[in-house]
């Protein structure tokens, strides 16, 4: 049986060869979602962002689908479909590709706030030549990183090479190499606590929601610096707001938003000490062949599922 694939990304003709490769007997079309018409009956595989997998209107037009990949890791607007959800559907992520671009885009924040590069490069626009007397090092600084799945490694390690104390919170004991000192999330009081920087990078379940609030703030160290990397409904943004504007924290910087794009008149834009980027942290050139070697080596084994990649527990979310 030819397996029909449809992409709602657009991929090169590299990209699409080597699924030919990784499965002959397979038809690839690339269609995005605004321009998908009624013609979408035969669709076998389903590839895409969570962000773009509207299932209300895609199920009932595939009838025959039998496996979503998601080029993102998170899935939480895919399993909000409560009929996807309890279906005999399989879904695999990316997750683990995203490491190396987010760890970068974590330390590129660290040193950018340590090293007051924002208020030189404002400086220099105004042709400011000032001392920046509060920047400080990374080295011998403690990192708490709170999730420690691929994206919390990769970061261990770079933060690691940077001469810094590295403390981490995850579910399941395990060895790290990169972690000086591993917490369960029983104990996130202690990580909080004793840390310089909290770096985020938990998946968002029922658990983990608005799990950054008034409370685990007043955890933190008032010199302690705030990241989010993950998701943005694992932070209560209005306790975030209060905790920067009366300086309980040192500062923040998120990557991830309850709502996205950002809100124009969202009260996030003017908060003192809160660094904003629109959720590109693991933007990279590499990106989406990244995925796509996750997919192509699930689709040589594919439909046995045995021994798949990435399968997704739709009951835990991740």
């Amino acid at each position: 049986m030819t397996l029909q694939i449809l992409s709602l990304v657009r991929l090169s003709e590299q990209q699409i060869e080597l699924l030919y490769q990784s499965y002959p007997d397979c038809n690839v079309r690339c269609i995005r979602p605004t321009e998908l018409g009624d013609d979408i009956p035969d669709v076998n595989i389903l590839l895409g962002y969570d962000a773009q997998m509207d299932l209300e209107r895609f199920l009932p037009r595939m009838p025959h689908l039998q496996w979503i990949h998601t080029y993102s890791a998170g899935v939480e607007k895919l399993l909000s479909d409560k009929s996807f959800s309890q279906s005999e559907i399989l879904l695999t992520n990316s997750r683990g590709i995203h490491g190396i671009p987010m760890a970068e885009h974590v330390l590129g924040t660290m040193l950018a706030s340590s090293r007051c590069l924002i208020e030189a490069w404002e400086n220099q626009k105004a042709h400011a030549w000032k001392r920046l007397s509060a920047a400080d090092e990374l080295f011998g600084k403690t990192a708490a990183i709170i999730g420690l799945g691929s994206i919390g490694r990769e970061i261990a390690k770079h933060l690691k090479n940077m001469g810094m104390r590295i403390v981490a919170v995850k579910q399941k004991e395990s060895t790290e190499p990169f972690v000086d000192q591993l917490f369960s999330i029983d104990h996130l009081p202690d990580a909080l606590s004793c840390a310089d920087y909290v770096i985020v990078t938990l998946p968002l379940t029922p658990q983990t929601k608005k799990l950054f609030n008034l409370r685990t703030f007043n955890m933190m160290k008032e010199n302690a610096f705030f990241i989010n990397v993950s998701r943005g409904d694992v932070v209560e943004e209005a306790d975030l707001i209060k905790v920067l504007t009366e300086k309980r924290i040192r500062g923040a910087a998120l990557d991830v938003f309850t709502t996205e794009p950002l809100p124009e008149d969202s009260p996030l834009w003017d908060v003192p000490n809160l660094f904003i980027t629109p959720h590109y942290s693991a933007i990279s050139p590499m990106y989406l062949d990244r995925s796509l070697k996750i997919f192509r080596n699930n689709l040589q084994i594919f439909p046995q599922r045995i021994g798949m990649l990435n399968v997704v527990d739709k009951l835990r979310g991740y």
